[in-house]
This record gives structure tokens, C-alpha cells and sequence, in this order.
């Protein structure tokens, strides 16, 4: 979901003398405004959006963001590396940075502990986002809001079905079956049956949200691909 009090909840943070933390879907980032914009002092999420394909429930990396303050570049368990502007111009040199802080420094009292596979991952975004540029990264998170949002008004012209929260949904939107009578198990088992996979079952996690499933659609899922699971939820609902 977007949240659409970001600036009034880092108000209250800060008052409170705490710290704003967001965690944020990074393809989100090019429809939607930066986390800093309204006030954030820490951004966290995972790269799996960013050109990482599926394996083992995802992928394996995530990126942390402050602003650029020795509090903050401190505490960071990793190695940095820090890009400066050259002789040349519009040519930049990079290196470690802070390099008495990591285990090439302190050895095994470092602050660095992450391993090959996360560069491996962070190398896969690079590629994906310098390929993509900000016009892709717009036109994706564009593609993404139009398709969840076609998703969950077919959705919900379903009888019996109702999509909770439908006011700013970003790839996932939950639906309500409590009007159907059915269990979300029942549902999920059904559209198996048809070759789909549903939502997240939320019965459990958020019980107060009834036999609830959480679904996801993104810039991969094809508008052929929407209509036949509503089209499958239709038919799971009349049979």
C-alpha cells in the first residue's frame, strides 16, 4: 500500500525525539516520491525488483539509505565505496572509504559482514537500473500502478467479493471473500486446480481483515493474465 502520511508520521517521529524509518519498494521509486522528500532519515528494502530473478523465495540482497553523516556512515556493517569527481571532467574514480572500520582494517573486529553474493545481486541492479534510466523506471512503476489497479477493480466487480483498501495500491491489494462464504484455502485450492496461483492467505497474520488474501500483480503479468484470474475467481465463487 502507499501511504499517503508520510510527511505528518516523520512530524511525530522527530518530535518525539525518534528517527523515521521506511522501508520501500525500490521500483516504486520512479512514480512515486522519494522517502527523503518527506522526511525520512533512514530508507530500507530489498533489490529483488531491481533485475533479480526468483530462486529460493527471492533474492538475496538489500540496500540501506541515510544521509551522508559520520553517525550514520559509522554504523554501517559494510564496506563503502565512495565516488569523487577527477581531473577529468565528467569522469569520476572510486575507492573504499572508512577502511579503518572494515575487516580489512580491524580484521575480525570489523563492521563488515556480508558476503560474495550479495555483490553478485548489487552488480544485477546496476545493470538493471542503468539499462532501465529514469524514463524506464518511471514507465515501469506506471505499468505496475495501472495493472494493480485493473486487477482490483475487476476484482471487485465480482459478487461477493470485496477489495479492502483500494485507494493507492502499489503491486498488492487484499481482497475480502467473507461474502462468499468460502475459506481462503478453499479458494486458494480451487484456482490451483486452474493453473493460478492466489494471494497470500491473511487469515492468520490479520484475523481482524476476515478470510482475506493479500495479491500481487506487476510490469510481468500481461492484461490476458488479469482478466483469466478473475475470470477463475468467478468461477470459484459460482461453483
Amino acid at each position: 500500500m502507499i501511504e499517503q502520511h508520510g510527511a505528518e508520521i516523520a512530524a511525530i517521529a522527530h518530535a518525539a525525539g525518534a528517527e523515521l524509518i521506511v522501508g520501500v519498494d525500490a521500483i516504486s521509486l520512479g512514480v512515486l516520491a522519494p522517502p527523503v522528500h518527506y522526511g525520512a532519515d533512514i530508507v530500507v528494502g530489498t533489490t529483488q525488483p531491481l533485475g533479480v530473478h526468483m530462486h529460493g523465495g527471492g533474492g538475496s540482497s538489500g540496500f540501506i539509505a541515510s544521509r551522508d553523516e559520520p553517525r550514520y556512515a559509522h554504523q554501517y556493517p559494510t564496506l563503502f565505496i565512495s565516488m569523487s569527481e577527477t581531473t577529468q571532467p565528467g569522469q569520476y574514480g572510486f575507492g573504499l572509504s572508512l577502511f579503518e572500520q572494515s575487516s580489512y582494517g580491524l580484521r575480525d573486529k570489523g563492521n563488515d559482514w556480508t558476503g560474495h553474493s550479495v555483490y553478485m545481486w548489487a552488480i544485477a541492479n546496476a545493470v538493471y537500473m542503468a539499462m532501465m534510466g529514469p524514463q524506464g523506471m518511471r514507465e515501469v512503476g506506471e505499468q505496475i500502478l495501472q495493472k494493480a489497479r485493473y486487477a482490483a477493480r475487476l476484482i471487485a466487480d465480482i459478487p461477493g467479493l470485496r477489495v479492502l483498501f483500494p485507494d493507492g495500491a502499489f503491486k498488492e491489494f487484499v481482497v475480502n471473500f467473507d461474502a462468499t462464504g468460502l475459506g481462503v484455502q478453499h479458494i486458494h485450492a480451487a484456482l490451483l486446480a486452474q493453473g493460478i496461483f492466489g494471494g497470500k492467505d491473511l487469515t492468520a497474520d490479520f484475523p481482524e481483515l476476515g478470510a482475506s488474501a493479500l495479491f500481487c500483480v506487476t510490469e510481468v503479468h500481461s492484461a490476458a493474465d488479469i482478466e483469466r484470474l478473475a475470470t477463475a475467481l468467478q468461477k470459484v465463487i459460482a461453483a
